[in-house]
């Protein structure tokens, strides 16, 4: 019997507490910001001249050759995945985190290693009839990492250097060079 009225009173209250938790979201919450939009813009490349299949192709072969090891491939959804270890090691932060032991008797935790994911997006450009081009696509790219510190925590982030994306479109450029001659 009591466990019939604590079910009842759980499909009462989880209906309510999910529309009080919609009831209390910000009002500009789906709303994109200006940082999104640069973000965006810098982590995707337009390709042309090259269909899908090669694009993935060339993709992974970049991937490959920066260190990643390749996860999942969806070729039907344009998809890859990949994640490499390296290690995290910084030595401003260790210095700082001695400095803070000698003087302030803190022991402040130091990054040991990390692990950098990727997501690889293929996307094909739409004509003004918003038809599908055959040679005509669109690579997004996104890298994180998660950093495990020397007392177990772990930080994750995405990483927003412009420099990491330029260096990956690059090499996928030159990539869908080659994979477009067949060479």
């Amino acid at each position: 019997m009591a466990g019939q009225l604590h079910r009842a009173l759980l499909t009462l209250a989880l209906p309510l507490f999910l529309f009080s938790a919609c009831a209390t979201a910000p009002p500009n919450l789906f709303v994109v910001s200006e940082t999104q939009l640069e973000r965006r813009q810098i982590e995707t490349r337009r390709y042309s001249g090259i269909g899908e299949t090669d694009l993935l192709s060339a993709s992974a072969n970049v991937l490959q050759d920066l260190g990643f090891n390749l996860e999942n491939s969806e070729t039907k959804l344009g998809v890859i995945t990949a994640n490499k270890q390296r290690d995290a090691t910084n030595g401003g932060e260790i210095a700082l985190s001695l400095f803070m032991g000698i003087v302030g008797g803190v022991h402040m935790p130091v990054s040991k290693e990390q692990n950098i994911r990727v997501a690889l997006v293929i996307r094909p450009v739409l004509d003004s009839r918003r038809k599908v081009t055959a040679d005509e696509h669109f690579v997004r790219v996104t890298f994180q990492r998660v950093v495990r510190r020397s007392d177990n925590s772990t930080m994750a982030e995405t990483m927003i250097d412009p420099a990491l994306y330029q260096d990956f479109h690059e090499r996928l450029s030159k990539s869908v060079f080659i994979e477009a001659q067949k060479i």
